[in-house]
């Protein structure tokens, strides 16, 4: 069997022509600029964070990342979350000025503060030249992004199956929609001459293996006409799937996060993705690995690391290929759903009491069920 990943970090979909002309745009991992990471801005500046993988960021006709939590210094938590994230407007400034961006909000951190911390990150992101999607407006319309590259119009939409969103109505919610919904508005989207990439906030936090219905999710997406579909939530990498020669990321990791590394090791690795589009096709994917050190800063993985990564990634990418594999692979990922929620549940039951506790979990529950 061929390995999805090749010797030099390449998922290739197509054949690259030399006289076409090509358009570039990189994909990050998850991106916190809170705790820990915002200590470190305020102490060493704007550059100390990003400044060893500045060269990935130039030459990139547009740089996409989620932005795993909410840009405001207003609002108050509206649910009893054991972790929220928050960060200033200016941590903006830590990447490259000479970039396009387009910032990802589909997460279970957008709402932290409640409906004026969350349209006081969109306010933020729109003023520093950047383009957003990953929410909804009060008639449930998404927010997607279409960019104008040199040669590619692409268009991005991002939905939260993992998110916390608002039951009642609000201006601005997180993208949370019902599946049927987000393939209806990918079909409408694709009659355009737009490609299309969609995005899922989906999976086991900190699981290596890739849940049954993650997988559905994400096929019923290119089953509807998107070209490729990244997720994040789990914080770490998970395997590659090419479905109907689509590629699917169930799982590209941490770029730079505040995150503890020493106890979950393998949450301090991302995949940056490359992605080189010709004849409004995607061609081939570059992968580069990275990692967070112990001081809050992106480096390139290298050396024995960089090539376990690349053998671990091909060895969860090749469970896709196998019904037996998969079913190990399902039960795996159930497994590690239930252990981590009974923590999260006994943690929250010890922190806020059990009425707190239930009122949280029925609120989760009713917002499953009626989308709001």
């Amino acid at each position: 069997m061929k390995d999805i990943l090749s010797e030099n970090w390449i998922v290739h979909l197509d054949e690259l022509s030399s006289e076409c002309p090509s358009d570039h745009v990189l994909f990050l991992g998850d991106i916190a600029l809170a705790r820990g990471v915002a200590d470190k801005i305020e102490e060493f500046g704007y550059k100390y964070n990003l400044d060893a993988v500045y060269p990935d960021f130039q030459k990139k006709d547009l740089v996409v990342f989620n932005l795993e939590c909410c840009l405001t210094e207003r609002g108050e938590a509206w649910e009893p979350k054991p972790v929220l994230m928050n960060g200033k407007a200016e941590y903006l400034n830590i990447f490259p000025s000479d970039t396009n961006y387009s910032v990802n909000v589909a997460n279970n951190h957008f709402l932290d503060l409640g409906e004026l911390g969350a349209q006081d990150t969109l306010d933020h992101i729109y003023e520093q030249g950047m383009d957003c999607f990953g929410a909804i407006d009060n008639d449930l319309k998404s927010f997607q992004s279409t960019v104008s590259l040199p040669n590619t119009i692409i268009s991005m939409l991002a939905y939260s199956p993992a998110a916390h969103p608002f039951i009642c109505k609000a201006d601005v919610n997180v993208s949370y929609k019902m599946l049927s919904e987000m393939v209806l508005d990918i079909q409408l989207l694709k009659n355009t001459d737009e490609l299309l990439i969609v995005s899922l906030h989906q999976g086991v936090e900190f699981c290596r293996y890739t849940d049954k219905k993650s997988r559905e999710r994400a096929h019923a997406l290119i089953d509807a006409g998107a070209e490729s579909v990244i997720c994040h939530h789990t914080h770490v990498i998970q395997g590659v799937e090419i479905y109907r020669g689509k590629a699917i990321f169930y799982g590209i990791g941490n770029f730079l996060i505040d995150i503890d590394t020493k106890s979950m090791p393998n949450t301090k690795y991302s995949l940056g993705l490359e992605f080189l589009l010709q004849d409004n096709k995607i061609k081939q994917i570059k992968v580069t690995p990275y990692f967070i050190n112990e001081k809050l800063q992106v480096e390139y993985l290298t050396g024995f690391d960089k090539e376990r990564l690349h053998s671990e990634i091909n060895w969860l990418s090749s469970f896709f290929t196998n019904p037996i594999f998969s079913m190990i692979n399902y039960g795996l990922a159930r497994y590690m759903w239930t252990k981590l929620h009974l923590r999260s549940l006994i943690n929250m039951w010890q922190r806020t009491g059990l009425r707190a506790s239930i009122k949280y979990y029925n609120t989760r529950v009713w917002s499953k069920l009626f989308n709001r």
